[in-house]
């Protein structure tokens, strides 16, 4: 049986970024964006799992402000 070799997320999110399709960018962005506004307005967690509420509603919070605030320096 063959070992299938997965790419890593950050050569995932690379390979989709420079995809020839030229909306294939303003969709991944769009859909982060999009995901991290419904995290934020998320109900509370029933329970606690691997990763805490805290933590992925602060992944959500650097995400928007990285995305609203890209501004070049």
């Amino acid at each position: 049986m063959t070992k299938v070799k997965h790419i890593t997320n950050t050569q995932l999110v690379g390979k989709l970024m420079s995809n020839p399709n030229a909306l294939m960018q303003a969709f991944v962005i769009e859909a982060i964006r999009h995901y991290a506004e419904a995290t934020k307005g998320a109900p509370d967690w029933a329970e606690q799992g691997f990763i805490s509420q805290e933590s992925w509603r602060e992944c959500a919070r650097q995400a928007l402000e990285t995305i609203n605030y890209r501004s070049a320096k």
